[in-house]
């Protein structure tokens, strides 16, 4: 039987991300506000931050409880045999740093080149990536979501207070 002590240290960036996740999702109502402007639309500017915290939050759930299962399937604890994996959890501080400076940096330089950034420095942290690899990636996610949100679903998006 694998101790709890053991299954919390295996999914503590899973929890942390989580949590994370909830208190960002629980913010969303006192951070950003929505103005009645009297059509029926149902896409408003909570829309999208609704839609990533809810993915992280079901993510990192699928993420615990199939570990979870995992250790339990396994019946006996083979803490001893397994490859332990070092966690770099300096890398999923770098990321929520990069999080939080995208958030600063989005009113100032705009949608675009912040998630640009955004994405870029978020493929860095993970490394092991070529350049055109981040580059190709940075463009492809920015672009379509930027289409998507802006002409497409008529959410506003910040333009850049440098820029405009």
């Amino acid at each position: 039987m694998p101790s709890v002590t053991r299954i919390l240290r295996r999914n503590i960036s899973s929890i942390t991300t989580l949590l994370i996740g909830v208190f960002v999702f629980a913010s969303i109502p006192g951070q950003i506000a929505v103005f009645d402007s009297g059509d029926m639309n149902p896409v408003t500017a909570r829309t999208l931050p609704y839609m990533i915290t809810s993915a992280i939050i079901v993510i990192s759930l699928i993420m615990i409880v199939s570990d979870v299962v995992e250790t339990f399937r396994s019946g006996a604890d083979h803490s001893a045999t397994e490859q332990k994996e070092t966690t770099r959890y300096w890398r999923v501080f770098l990321a929520a740093a990069a999080i939080a400076l995208w958030i600063i940096l989005l009113p100032y330089l705009g949608f675009n080149i912040t998630t640009i950034l955004l994405v870029a420095s978020i493929m860095i942290i993970i490394g092991n990536c070529r350049w055109w690899q981040i580059a190709l990636l940075s463009l492809i996610l920015s672009v379509p979501i930027n289409y998507l949100l802006g002409i497409v679903l008529r959410v506003y998006l910040p333009s850049g207070s440098l820029f405009g």
